[in-house]
């Protein structure tokens, strides 16, 4: 199991820093999936993906990221998923769609190379900003399409 905490101000003195500040607790996993919706390299939320790189790096795990917005990741859940004709193109039930198409190999390529990554990570980060009181649309897309029924 690994254990790793990212926290968003350390209190130095009388002074807050604005700076990630990453531990390992403990180090079991050897392959890390990150994946990050964050569309500025300014941000906080970069300065974390990237301080959480450096450190799981640094205690020999290999880390993989997928920069949602820097791959261009399609969050909307269509039958374009779907590699072929699809069961009942009347009435598109996209659950049932995908389950069949996971089970015949015909999701898409981005899906498939996304659930490839999940299923060789030890570990999992998602690394995003509160929109709203849950995730960015890009990353509810993630959700969504990769995590497909028959899959996870």
């Amino acid at each position: 199991m690994v254990v790793v905490m990212i926290s968003q101000r350390d209190q130095k003195g009388d002074e807050l820093q604005n700076q990630p500040r990453v531990m390992v607790i403990q180090r079991a996993a050897t392959k890390v999936l990150i994946v990050y919706a964050h569309q500025s390299s300014g941000s906080f939320n970069a300065a974390a993906k990237d301080a959480a790189v450096e450190v799981l790096a640094a205690h020999g795990c290999t880390v993989e990221v997928s920069d949602l917005y820097a791959m261009k990741f399609k969050a909307t859940a269509t039958a374009e998923d779907i590699i072929g004709d699809v069961k009942n193109g009347e009435h598109f039930y996209y659950a049932e769609e995908t389950k069949l198409a996971w089970e015949e190999g015909k999701l898409c390529a981005d899906i498939t190379e996304e659930q490839r990554k999940l299923t060789q990570a030890d570990l999992i980060v998602f690394q995003f900003p509160m929109y709203w009181f849950t995730v960015p649309a890009i990353m509810k897309g993630w959700i969504d399409r990769v995590l497909s029924l028959g899959y996870a």
